[in-house]
Order: C-alpha cells, then structure tokens, then sequence
C-alpha cells in the first residue's frame, strides 16, 4: 500500500487500569453511573477475567456521549434503526461531537475532499450502489490533488447488521486513514437486507472492489495497491469478498488485495461457529485459552443474532454456506495478509479469535489486535485511549 518511511508501529496495548472508582483526575467516579454505561454496552462490571474487567477510561469517556448516542434501539428493528442512524447518529450536533480524533500522525495531516461515484449492480436488477470517495488533496504546489498521481486505495465496508447503515458512519475514521494513508478511502454504499439478501451486498463489496482494480476513471487508483477494511457484519462482507476473491470465484477481472482489515468481525453464524468448534483440529491460540471460562453467549443475544443471519440470508441460503460464515471457508492461495480487531468484552470475540487461527492454519499472515475491556461499539467514544491507540496502529496495516 502506501509507500512511507516510519519507524516500527507501536506494538503496546494501552487500557486503563485504576482501581475502580480512582479517575483520571484523583477524584472518586460515580460507580453507579460506571456500570449503567457498562450495562448499555452489554459489559460485565464485575468480571473476574482480567481481559473482561471494563477499561474505566473507555466507560467514562463514555459517559460524556449524549444519552442519544449510546441509547439506541435493538439491531434487528430494521425501521427504527435506520431512523437513528439518520437522525440521531449522523446528526449534525452529534457527528461534530464525535469528530475530533486525536492521534499521533505519522506526517502532515492534508484536507480531504469526498465524493460520490455511482455503480450499476452486476445482477441484471437496474438497481446502482453510491461509492462515497475520501480523496486526500496534495497541498505541495506541484499538484493541486493527490488523485493527480496513481495512488493506494482501502474500499470501507460499514457495518450495521447487513440492514442498516452507510459509510457516512464511518466518515470520521475514513478521512484520518485517508490523510494519513494518503490514499483514496472508498465508502461502499452496498444495498441492505432485508430487502436486498445475499449474494447482492456481497455482490455490490466485490463489484466495487473491482472498479477500483479496473475502472477508477480519473481517480488513477493503483491496482497493486489495493486494500480492504471492514467492521461488524462489513467485517463479514469484507472477509467473504476476500475469501471470493481469493478463490477466483467471481467473474470478471482479478482482483489482488494486498491488506485486509477485519474489526470486530461477524465471520459465523451461532451454528457454524459450533460446526467449527466440534470439528476444529486446529489447536487454540493463547488468547482463545485465555476465555476457556468465560460465560456463555446469552440466549437473547443468540436470538437476536440469528435473526440478523435471517434478514441476510434472505431465508434462501443456509446460513453455514461459508461466504456467509466464512469461519467455515477455504481460503485461497491468494488471500491477503489480514488484521484483525477482537474486543475482550465482544459477544463475537470467540469467533473473531477462531478466524485468526482459522487462518493461519492455511499460512496466511494474520496480525491479532485483542482489546482488552471493550465492547463491541468500542468505537463510540472516539476520544477513549482504547479508540485512539487503535486507529494509530490501523494506520500501519495498509
């Protein structure tokens, strides 16, 4: 990807371990505030592994979010969620709140301008998919845009449940990788279940992916330098449309990804994750051992969870095919090197962990990122040390 001159990336995990009730300015907490935020991240306060036990910056980082924010409805409400994410996440007030992200950057941070490129979908629908294009500016007076020269490019799928979301969602982190990557970040659109189930989100990630290896118009994308980053169900999508690409399963032309980026993944469904589990001959990694004790998934979380398989399989395809549970796939010979993001207090960190095994048990080189303390929406509060030492190393991956 990005050809640049840095030292190592930073390999240290930070998270937060003061004795419950110290804060970061000597005063005493609100313990009582402490574990409501923690019981709206589905956390458990009073944890006994070391790994599970909350990262009390993360939670009082998250105190400071507006009750809007971390009050959103359940997942699989299809209608409701999309009017959140409309009108309460993406809202003007609440993106500016969200927005300041301060790292360390690895060189001059540039302007970023973003547009928009609309595809046709490949399934003889009629139907298009909008690209949402992050384009860093070259603020040398040589060039008056970066697009001016061939550069790198990461395609961002969002995550959501494969029935909710945009790449808006993720704008924030797209222009820092954008400025710092000095690459063209591409925010898929793809269509959403319930409406549209699979193959057509799978379709649209690959579809995108190779416009990019082919067909960028005057973006000068660089087709040996491609890259891929997803997170949640886009981390399921993200992973299946490498494991497709790497078969050379789809038609059309190849499509080489040379880093893939896997955060907080969905890559089984609960009864492919048990296929995996009962007939696994992998060994277990250190940190799968490391939650041999940890409680079970709750029988809600399992309900609800099925039912968002339910909405992406569109009730047409068994929800153990592997390019919907890629846990149970065979990676090809050209499956790009993968990171992947595990969050300690995730319902999916089991089998976010099994993937990295999975894996590397095909010699494919696999980065393991375990945050300790965090949920699932770790990302929420994006001036969390937690969140703000991740995306320095995301930055190192491409």
């Amino acid at each position: 990807m990005a050809q640049v001159s840095v030292s190592q990336p930073p390999t240290e995990i930070q998270r937060d371990n003061r004795v419950l009730g110290e804060s970061a300015d000597n005063g005493v907490a609100n313990e009582d505030a402490l574990r409501t935020v923690a019981g709206l991240f589905m956390m458990n306060f009073d944890a006994t592994n070391e790994l599970e036990k909350p990262d009390l910056n993360f939670l009082e980082e998250a105190l400071k979010l507006p009750k809007e924010l971390i009050s959103a409805p359940a997942e699989t409400d299809v209608d409701t969620m999309r009017d959140w994410i409309k009108n309460v996440l993406l809202a003007p007030a609440l993106v500016e709140f969200r927005s300041p992200i301060d790292i360390k950057r690895r060189r001059p941070e540039v302007p970023v301008d973003i547009q928009t490129v609309s595809l046709p979908c490949s399934d003889g629908s009629g139907d298009h998919f909008d690209l949402r294009l992050y384009v860093p500016r070259d603020t040398s007076t040589e060039r008056e845009s970066c697009a001016s020269k061939s550069m790198p490019a990461v395609a961002f799928l969002h995550g959501g449940g494969w029935i909710h979301g945009m790449p808006q969602c993720d704008d924030m982190f797209a222009i820092v990788m954008a400025s710092e990557l000095r690459a063209i970040v591409v925010g898929v659109d793809y269509r959403l279940a319930p409406e549209n189930p699979y193959p057509k989100p799978l379709n649209d990630c690959c579809d995108a992916l190779k416009w990019m290896a082919t067909d960028a118009g005057n973006f000068n994308i660089d087709p040996d330098r491609l890259g891929l980053w997803g997170g949640s169900a886009g981390g399921n999508l993200a992973a299946a449309s490498a494991i497709r690409l790497s078969q050379s399963l789809s038609s059309g032309p190849t499509v080489r990804l040379q880093a893939l980026s896997l955060i907080v993944p969905a890559v089984a469904c609960i009864k492919a994750q048990v296929q995996f589990q009962e007939k696994r001959t992998v060994p277990r990694s250190q940190n799968e051992l490391a939650f041999a004790e940890s409680a079970n998934i709750p029988a809600a979380v399992v309900k609800e969870f099925d039912k968002l398989y339910r909405y992406y399989s569109g009730g047409l395809t068994d929800p153990c095919d592997p390019l919907l549970s890629p846990l149970l796939a065979t990676p090809g010979s050209n499956h790009p090197k993968t990171h992947i993001t595990v969050a300690a207090c995730d319902f999916l960190r089991d089998q976010g962990l099994a993937y990295t095994s999975h894996l590397r048990s095909f010699g494919i080189d696999v980065v393991e990122d375990l945050l300790p303390g965090v949920p699932h929406g770790f990302t929420f509060p994006t001036r969390a040390k937690v969140v703000t030492g991740w995306l320095e190393r995301q930055q190192y991956i491409f």
